[in-house]
């Protein structure tokens, strides 16, 4: 067990990032709400799923200021101000990507024949990210306790992003086939919204790069 002394800067930092970690956990399973309302045509509660992510997106960005602010306004040591800046904007990155999933699919009304064809998948996308996303809240709660726990779950996560590659493709590949029986703006947008999902887990995945340069650091 790899173990750190902090002091109480440090333990502000690992608080605030959790914090913006948890976040995403809470963004997911709206944009997963979301889902279910297009997919059911509850098109009246997408504004308020909308609405709610962007008040996310919005704590999480004070949060950075207030992370970034400690980080640069103290005497920390270079490679753990480096690592944890590059953290804390993997995560923001994170829920900005969760925020234009969001409003690339709630942008108009999709055609319920696009919605029905790729929502088993979509569904299986979405769980994955949210899995990814409780275990970067995991991640980052152990990450001043011990870091050896953070970068094991680090690997798993990049497992996860590797996985959720290989859904974005058939996905991709499923919107490609359905191409000439949909409209080309539900297509689009449809596409849109893949891209962007595929977004959430790289910037998980950079999340994860920050852990392993902050774990080389204290082990160099």
């Amino acid at each position: 067990m790899f173990k750190l002394r902090l002091n109480n800067k440090e333990e502000e930092v690992f608080e605030r990032i959790s914090f913006t970690a948890e976040l995403i956990g809470e963004a997911v399973k709206i944009l997963q709400n979301e889902v279910n309302h297009v997919r059911k045509g509850e098109n009246d509660q997408i504004p308020a799923d909308l609405i709610k992510i962007k008040s996310i997106h919005e704590r999480a960005g004070m949060l950075r200021e207030e992370i970034l602010s400690t980080l640069y306004g103290e005497a920390f040591l270079p490679d753990f101000k480096e690592s944890m800046v590059m953290l804390t904007q993997a995560l923001f990155n994170t829920l900005s990507s969760v925020k234009d999933a969001a409003r690339a699919l709630g942008s108009r009304k999709v055609d319920l024949k696009c919605v029905t064809i790729l929502s088993d998948m979509l569904i299986t996308y979405l769980a994955l990210v949210n899995e990814a996303s409780l275990k970067i809240h995991e991640l980052t709660r152990h990450l001043g306790s011990d870091v050896e726990v953070s970068l094991k779950l680090s690997r798993e996560i990049q497992a996860m992003e590797r996985e959720g590659d290989d859904i974005k493709d058939t996905l991709l590949q499923r919107l490609y086939e359905i191409e000439k029986e949909i409209d080309i703006i539900s297509i689009l947008q449809m596409k849109d919204v893949i891209i962007f999902i595929d977004d959430i887990l790289d910037s998980l995945e950079d999340a994860t790069l920050s852990v392993e340069v902050f774990y080389a650091t204290l082990k160099s």
